[in-house]
């Protein structure tokens, strides 16, 4: 699975093999065949242009923290691109936890408007628990 990630805005806690075990786990998660997955990229924006996208593909005119877009699905060429604006971030969240949740997305889950209480949440919480184990 080819990751490829794009800084706009300097933020040096997201490399291309941390992205990768990301992308993983959370592939992984959803029960996908980590070895026919395609391309994946993470681009970290700021909250201009995140505001922008937001306001282009959802109708939405604020910033936020992820967004994902589906190119061609999990078996495709290019499976999607993860955005990500880092200093609108939840701090307990992290951007790791977003490439998760943008993961996720790009593999076909969906939360509707309460995510917590939505099985995505679930997923998300057990890859994320599963990661920390692994790097304790």
């Amino acid at each position: 699975m080819p990751v490829d990630v794009l800084d706009e805005v300097g933020y040096s806690g997201l490399d291309t093999k941390r992205a990768a075990r990301l992308f993983a786990a959370s592939f992984y998660n959803l029960g996908l065949d980590l070895q026919r997955i395609g391309e994946v990229s993470v681009a970290l924006v700021d909250p201009e242009t995140i505001r922008d996208l937001n306001l282009k593909f959802r109708d939405r005119d604020e910033p936020t923290d992820v967004l994902s877009f589906e190119v061609d699905g999990p078996y495709g060429e290019m499976v999607g691109e993860v955005v990500i604006c880092p200093l609108c971030a939840d701090p307990e969240m992290g951007v790791d936890e977003l490439v998760v949740h943008g993961a996720l997305h790009l593999g076909g889950m969906e939360h509707g408007e309460d995510f917590g209480a939505s099985e995505m949440a679930r997923v998300q919480r057990a890859v994320m628990e599963e990661l920390r184990g692994q790097e304790g």
